[in-house]
């Protein structure tokens, strides 16, 4: 195992025989929106613009489903919180269309796909077989200018997956911490039961 650790990256590697696992890792861009060269800049761009399309792409019903009723701060799986075990809310996936399931698995991608092959298809093969099973949740505006971050939180929840999206209350287009957890497997934990 090898863990790398910082406020705006954490890494957890755990590598046992043919078997990899990335979790939990904490993802973070402060500043999330800069100017380099004339260029526009955005380091977690794709995990809001993916998101809220997603958001859009919901009808009306489901988007009542999707936003929660309260203002969710930050990660609540964050640091510190290996273990804590929290109610699934926010829109089941089972109740979206192919192409919004479709779409729900390319923002899950941002996260699952940065492991190198084959650990990421193997990953993402055993999220699509519970894509159903998961919810997606939002929490804040439903709306962002065109080439800015949102500034609402989200999460992705499944028997596998916690995925967390947390723009800081500082500057909330500009700041976001993520979480990407397995919580059956974080640090490696299933790879090391006989």
């Amino acid at each position: 195992m090898l863990q790398f650790g910082g406020h705006h990256l954490a890494l957890n590697v755990t590598v046992a025989g043919s078997k990899g696992v990335l979790t939990p890792t904490l993802t973070g861009a402060p500043p999330a929106l800069f100017k380099l060269n004339g260029k526009t800049i955005r380091p977690l761009g794709r995990e809001s613009d993916k998101a809220l399309a997603l958001l859009q792409a919901l009808d009306e019903n489901q988007r009542k489903q999707a936003v929660l009723g309260y203002q969710v701060a930050d990660l609540v799986l964050g640091p510190g919180q290996d273990g804590k075990k929290i109610a699934p809310e926010g829109l089941k996936v089972s109740s979206m269309n192919a192409k919004q399931q479709a779409m729900l698995l390319g923002l899950i991608a941002e996260w699952s796909g940065i492991l190198n092959e084959p650990y990421a298809s193997a990953r993402m093969d055993q999220l699509k077989g519970e894509v159903k099973e998961m919810y997606f949740a939002w929490s804040g505006p439903t709306t962002a200018e065109a080439g800015a971050n949102i500034t609402a939180y989200y999460r992705i929840q499944g028997p596998h997956l916690v995925i967390e999206y947390a723009p800081q209350s500082d500057e909330p287009g500009n700041h976001v911490h993520t979480m990407y957890r397995d919580p059956t497997n974080d640090y490696g934990s299933a790879l090391l039961k006989p």
